[in-house]
């Protein structure tokens, strides 16, 4: 494959983001600005508000960018800050698959947009003979999720940009967070961006999909203008909220800290990353061992014999360790849970604390799509949910990214996130775990046979016990404990 690199410097442009008197004296201290949002409602706004604010330059990498609503809804808001002058840049990992190729074929004649795709799959039709012949190159992915605007402001997490991952789904949801950032930490993630997108695998998008033309766009925008003329209330809403959250940045409802913005090298997508280069590392580095308490929130935890040995130190140092996770029913990938269970028992005996996510979340009030449409979500009855999130709480330090605490993250894909340091935000999500945790997720422990028991802790204060993984059939059980003899864990 032949590529054409193009190095562009980032272009930084802090002016007008946050107001405030001594932002400058903030920023000169090393200091970042940060909103965490686990609201699905927010973080999309919070996307839109960067968009549509942005003066100068955008730059996005995504795991996945889905053809539905809200993939829809962010192409559109990036054509529009293109339209005004704004040079937008668009990294998608390949692993994305290609329903959105005729969409970035239009979007690619665009004087002020580049789409280019992260390890693409040589055979992108018939992806069959790249796993046979090309598999140690393309299974190694792209996890980043990271928006920058102006090079100045940033939001990174757990979501993909597709409806699922933002409570518009009609038939699943996922539970997220994300976090948006201002200041000395989005130096790197600019630095971040740019190794990526200069790097020997990062290809653009007219290589694999054709060269468009001008009716492409055209075509495209015909169908946006549609769109946006449809009496589609969730465009208001959204307007709604990405403004409110433009007063929360103007009169600076922001928290400031130190932080960090910690990020895989590209090197690692070819197997030559090491050490400082690896953000497994980097956590490590950052964060420290725990004192007091560590919370591990991970929608794909295999903590593996030397993760379940390192995890089990701690309760006997009296620090309280607590690790959420899904169950058996809620994750989206079930073989992972294969390869997790088998740890279970070990954690628990040695003082760990185990949740497991449950599969139906009961919802007090409908969502924001749900309102705004009027559809029901999903369909047919009960809201189908799965965890995503992925942060780790230890003392005073919180890192909130793409991380999964699993083999993958640690040695196959690479992962970015951001480290705050701050005792308001460790407060913030400790107390979000101690006052959701039982009504979200299974209560693991053990009973006087060393079996595991599972505690569905329900509203009216009445409580079932599970001996099997809740929700689960004898087949299921059986295949899980059968696929966990195999030796595909370091694929996890």
């Amino acid at each position: 494959m032949n590529q054409s690199k193009q190095q562009e410097p980032t272009i930084t442009h802090s002016e007008g983001w946050v107001s405030e008197p001594d932002t400058e004296s903030k920023l000169k201290q090393g200091l970042t600005a940060y909103l965490a949002m686990n609201e699905a409602f927010q973080s999309i706004a919070a996307r839109v508000h960067l968009i549509r604010k942005a003066k100068y330059n955008l730059d996005l990498q995504y795991y996945i960018w889905a053809d539905d609503f809200i993939g829809q809804l962010m192409l559109h808001e990036l054509l529009k800050a293109a339209d005004r002058g704004v040079k937008v840049r668009i990294l998608i990992d390949d692993q994305n698959g290609n329903k959105l190729d005729q969409q970035l074929k239009a979007l690619s004649t665009h004087p002020n947009i580049q789409i280019k795709l992260y390890n693409p799959y040589t055979f992108r039709k018939f992806r069959i003979f790249d796993y046979l012949f090309r598999l140690k190159l393309i299974n190694h992915r792209m996890h980043n999720k990271l928006i920058i605007a102006d090079g100045a402001i940033a939001v990174t997490g757990g979501r993909n940009i597709s409806s699922e991952y933002f409570d518009a789904s009609e038939s699943f949801q996922f539970t997220d967070m994300d976090i948006l950032f201002f200041g000395t930490a989005v130096s790197r993630a600019n630095d971040v961006f740019s190794e990526f997108w200069n790097f020997s695998l990062s290809y653009p998008v007219q290589q694999f999909i054709g060269q468009g033309e001008p009716k492409d766009l055209k075509k495209l925008r015909i169908k946006y203008q549609k769109l946006e003329h449809n009496d589609n209330p969730t465009d208001e809403k959204v307007n709604a909220e990405q403004q409110e959250l433009a007063k929360e940045l103007h009169y600076n409802k922001l928290n400031w800290a130190h932080a960090e913005f910690l990020a895989d090298s590209p090197k690692k997508s070819l197997g030559q990353a090491q050490g400082n280069e690896l953000i497994s590392y980097q956590i490590q580095k950052y964060m420290g061992e725990p004192t007091q308490e560590m919370d591990l929130i991970a929608a794909y935890f295999v903590p593996t014999k030397n993760g379940t040995h390192y995890l089990s130190q701690f309760p006997k140092r009296n620090v309280k360790v607590r690790v959420l996770t899904n169950s058996f029913i809620a994750n989206d990938v079930a073989v992972v849970h294969a390869f997790y269970q088998k740890y279970r028992v070990d954690l628990l005996k040695n003082g760990v604390q185990l949740y497991e996510f449950k599969p139906y979340i009961e919802r007090k009030r409908r969502t924001w799509y749900e309102v705004m449409t009027g559809n029901v979500i999903p369909k047919k009855g009960k809201n189908k949910s799965s965890l995503h999130a992925k942060f780790i709480d230890i003392d005073d330090k919180v890192f909130i990214g793409s991380f999964n605490l699993d083999p993958r993250s640690f040695n196959l894909n690479t992962e970015v996130g951001l480290v705050v340091k701050s005792d308001q935000l460790q407060e913030q999500i400790s107390n979000l775990l101690d006052k959701t945790l039982l009504t979200v997720a299974y209560e693991l422990k053990l009973n006087e046979h060393h079996q595991i028991i599972w505690l569905d802790h329900q509203h009216n204060g009445k409580m079932i016990e599970y001996t099997v993984d809740p929700k689960t059939t004898r087949f299921q059980r059986f295949m899980m404990y059968s696929i966990s003899y195999l030796p595909i864990e370091w694929m996890m």
